[in-house]
């Protein structure tokens, strides 16, 4: 007889093994993956340290002896909320103006100097990212400081004698300003790269910084910003001034970058069309604020201004753009466009002092029509032919060292030591040519009285000799305008090279010859 059958029980089911986090923290934690890494690292390092504990501790106590004193002080002041709100912005004031960039600039120094930037470049992280997360990790730390101040700012508010909108428009003046401190805190740490140069920038940078710190808090404190605030609401100039200081600062901070940019590429990298893209950018961002942030009978003269010191930022750029390396690098004459027309449009923005004095020259003549729009809505007919004698004069004056600077380099050796060299001969090119007939006047006449023939070349007196004067400006305007001729018509072979370089680069890379 067979046993009897034993019914199998089923196998009970594994459990689900438990979560190691709960839903909410892996979430966060697969978002945290898409932020930069330099961010994450820079704010990690910062929560850690010990100045970090210290800096929020200084400023509790400050924020907690000035509600204190002006609790008591609030029935006998006339405006105790303006009075807590000055005291607000003179403590955020070094916090976002001397802490956040100081640090950022010794992180930045700090991997220059034991080579983690070398490291980082080998990853996908790009310069540009990198310095994108350390400028975003300055602002996590300027939100920080707001939120620790915000019981002042609020405390100002119910108090009365300062409105939200000033509250808002300061946020926006502070967060731009930690911006530019930190952009340029990080690009002074990329300059100095040589350990000898390390010091030197530490202490200039610290200074700068400390200069521009104590000068914001005796402002603020003496209540000058309040003040000036209060009669830019009223007068209704706060758009015009708020934009312009923004714009100015977005620029700056956007320079500053570049320069840092610059240091941690390559040498073969393309080091230059941001410079240049960024010259030309000016030019439609000056119009548009003019246009969209101004009164109309403020218009020809912010033209006329803005245009006069767009020329003179062109001249102090052309000292770079027509003292590099002639010829494209390999990498960069990879990345030409293949498009014979594209390549046309991107010549004047590729590397090379040919095209650098290409570029220079297709800048001035964009200045032209803004000059023309200027005079055509200025009031009075000598402010018009100002704007024009300025820039005939200007331009030509600009045209002419530019195109003997681009001589010079060209005498030079094509290293990155010719070009230190030629920028540093630049300044004295146009001392020699202020001083020597100077000295020449000195000894045989016994006097410089007057000028004369021999000061042509001295940009600054000839500009202010010949700018107010109606007849003497129409007696050397063809003299001026011949120049401006003689010397573009010089240069202009070195400039058609360096287009016909870029053509050449890029019908290579139409028959495959070269790959990107």
């Amino acid at each position: 007889m067979s046993p009897p059958a034993v019914e199998a029980s089923p196998s009970p089911s594994p459990s689900p093994a438990p979560s190691s986090s709960p839903p909410a923290a892996a979430d966060w934690s697969a978002r945290s993956d898409h932020l930069n890494a330099i961010l994450v690292r820079e704010v990690q390092q910062a929560v850690k340290g010990r100045a970090f504990a210290m800096t929020i501790l200084i400023a509790l106590t400050v924020v907690i002896v000035v509600a204190t004193r002006t609790m008591g002080r609030a029935r006998y002041a006339t405006t105790p909320g303006r009075e807590v709100f000055d005291a607000g912005l003179a403590l955020l004031a070094p916090l976002i103006l001397f802490v956040v960039p100081m640090q950022a600039f010794q992180s930045m120094r700090l991997e220059l100097r034991s080579g983690i930037v070398e490291q980082l470049l080998l990853t996908r992280l790009s310069p540009r990212a990198i310095l994108a997360g350390k400028l975003q990790a300055a602002m996590v730390q300027f939100v920080l400081y707001v939120s620790l101040l915000s019981p002042l700012l609020a405390t100002s508010y119910l108090l009365r004698g300062i409105d939200l909108p000033t509250i808002g428009l300061t946020m926006v003046f502070g967060f731009v300003m930690c911006l530019v401190a930190t952009a340029f805190a990080v690009s002074s740490a990329a300059q100095a790269m040589l350990p000898s140069l390390q010091a030197i920038a530490n202490l200039a940078t610290a200074f700068g910084l400390g200069i521009l710190t104590v000068m914001t808090m005796a402002f603020v404190a003496s209540s000058g910003y309040s003040r000036a605030m209060a009669w830019w609401w009223s007068s209704g100039t706060v758009l015009p001034v708020a934009s312009g200081i923004v714009l100015l600062a977005v620029l700056t901070m956007l320079l500053s970058l570049l320069v840092a940019r610059c240091h941690l590429l390559h040498a073969f990298e393309n080091r230059s069309t941001g410079f240049r893209a960024l010259l030309f950018a000016c030019l439609p961002l000056a119009v548009a604020w003019v246009f969209g942030c101004n009164e109309a009978r403020h218009r020809a003269s912010l033209l006329l201004g803005l245009g006069a010191g767009l020329l003179v930022v062109a001249a102090a750029f052309a000292l770079f753009l027509v003292t590099e390396p002639r010829a494209l690098s390999v990498r960069v004459r990879a990345h030409v466009p293949g498009n014979g027309l594209a390549a046309l449009l991107a010549s004047p923005f590729l590397p090379g002092r040919d095209r650098g004095l290409l570029s220079l020259l297709l800048f001035c003549v964009l200045l032209v029509p803004v000059f023309l729009l200027g005079s055509t809505l200025a009031s009075s007919s000598l402010r018009a032919e100002w704007g024009l004698r300025f820039l005939a004069l200007g331009g030509t004056y600009t045209m002419i060292y530019a195109a003997l600077l681009h001589w010079l380099r060209g005498r030079l050796p094509e290293t990155q030591g010719g070009s230190h060299t030629a920028r540093f001969l630049a300044p004295v090119l146009i001392a020699a040519a202020c001083i020597v007939p100077a000295l020449v006047d000195v000894f045989v006449r016994g006097e410089v009285d007057d000028w004369h023939v021999g000061h042509a070349l001295n940009p600054f007196w000839t500009i202010n000799h010949l700018l107010w004067q109606q007849e003497r400006w129409a007696k050397w305007m063809p003299v001026v305008l011949l120049a401006l001729v003689a010397v573009v018509t010089w240069r202009l072979p070195a400039m058609l090279r360096g287009v016909a370089e870029v053509q050449r680069a890029a019908s290579a890379r139409r028959r495959g010859q070269i790959d990107a």
